[in-house]
């Protein structure tokens, strides 16, 4: 969960004690001893003490920054850099000063989620995933049968015929998951949108809920775990269709057997894919939750690049002032994130790579040596471009995640 945000230039030397501003109304969320404070509009939070609050709240009611030292000064027993603290909350997009344009006050209350939608993640909604994820585990458990291997996902006439449909029906699967990421949003009232990502070389749908940190913790489950409830539930029915078929409630023809074979190896490794946390899934923001972190990414990659020995001084000063509890959990994350880097790198240099290479050279000899304008022409571009579109997509997000990261450094 993830937003960026231009920053405003900073400038501190226009900050004296007569100075006011005008603060945009920010969601305060308790976390232990500490708050979450941020704008749903700019998908922007941070981790304040109570004392940042209450300046907040001094700051809010119109006190000059001179009065508002004064008064949280007294309150803590000691000085407080209010001209400092201002500073950031210009920086963040969350003041404006008092005597410029006045802040537009963003909504925190939206318009009520549909009774439908609300429903669907009530309580009895989310017996009723829980009981298709254990039925899932249980009818697993207790037929073997039902697993699927590797020779189940060629359930068409020719394995290209097959990867291909599997592609495009797995694309189409991956976007109802972050829907229901959506949608579980929309029924707490938080702003989310999908956008168009990569897990290092991997395509994916993502999703960004970076509003779900205006809701206190216990809220924020829902949508995080209603892409894997979407999954589980279409898996259950894939598992209990088959199960109808072995032992005679209900016959399937070949073909709809083979789909739902095949569909099942899909579903299952959609859901074991979720628990390689080093790419942030769900099951790490999950953790994140869970956990009360605030930048556990962030932390844990200075973390490993100290274990690596690659940690520059600056980058030193920023471990010593991240937050406790990313460190805590870091401390034992970066092995995780090490062994699962790690591994990515070898699935790529052993398979990946390789595999594309096989799959171009196949795909352009096989449109090289059929008729053009041909039914098998056709077929083998279609085909083709099917099999190569997630890799071609991959591509793409990471030419553009490279384009936004030069123009951030020249911006730096």
């Amino acid at each position: 969960m993830t937003a960026t945000v231009a920053e405003p230039p900073r400038d501190d030397a226009a900050l004296t004690d007569g100075t006011t501003l005008a603060i945009r109304q920010l969601s305060v969320v308790p976390e232990g001893d500490e708050f979450i404070v941020g704008d749903g509009e700019l998908g922007v939070y941070v981790v304040l003490p109570p004392i940042g609050v209450d300046l907040l709240d001094l700051l809010r009611d119109g006190r000059t920054l001179g009065d508002a030292a004064e008064r949280a000064g007294r309150s803590a027993g000691e000085a407080v850099d209010v001209t400092s603290f201002a500073g950031s909350l210009l920086e963040l997009g969350f003041a404006t000063l008092a005597e410029g344009a006045t802040a537009r006050e963003p909504e925190l209350h939206p318009r009520p989620a549909p009774a439908w939608l609300r429903r669907c993640f009530s309580r009895v909604a989310w017996v009723g995933y829980a009981v298709c994820a254990l039925g899932a585990a249980a009818l697993l458990a207790a037929r073997p049968g039902l697993i699927p291997d590797v020779s189940d996902i060629f359930f068409l006439s020719t394995p290209a015929r097959s990867l291909a449909a599997l592609t495009a029906i797995a694309i189409v699967l991956a976007a109802a998951h972050e829907g229901c990421h959506w949608l579980a949003a929309r029924a707490e009232g938080v702003p989310a949108r999908i956008t168009v990502s990569r897990r290092l070389y991997f395509f994916a749908w993502e999703i960004d809920l970076t509003g779900l940190w205006s809701l206190p913790r216990n809220r924020r489950y829902g949508a995080l775990l209603a892409g894997m409830a979407f999954d589980a539930v279409v898996l259950f029915g894939l598992l209990v269709a088959r199960l109808g078929d072995d032992v005679g409630w209900w016959p399937l023809s070949d073909p709809v057997t083979g789909l739902c074979a095949a569909l099942t190896f899909v579903q299952l490794f959609a859901i074991a894919s979720q628990f390689f946390v080093f790419v942030r899934t769900d099951v790490y923001a999950i953790l994140v939750t869970a956990t009360g972190c605030v930048n556990l990414f962030r932390v844990n990659q200075l973390l490993a690049r100290r274990a690596l020995r690659l940690l520059s001084s600056d980058q030193e000063r920023e471990l010593a002032e991240a937050h406790p509890r990313d460190v805590a959990v870091g401390r034992w994350f970066r092995w995780l994130y090490i062994l699962g880097l790690a591994g990515a790198a070898w699935f790529f240099v052993v398979y990946f790579a390789p595999a594309t290479i096989t799959l171009f050279v196949w795909i352009a000899r096989t449109i090289a040596g059929a008729e053009l304008g041909s039914a098998h022409f056709i077929e083998a571009l279609l085909v083709g471009g099917l099999l190569l579109s997630t890799r071609t997509l991959t591509l793409a997000v990471a030419l553009r995640d490279l384009s936004r990261w030069r123009r951030s450094r020249r911006v730096a």
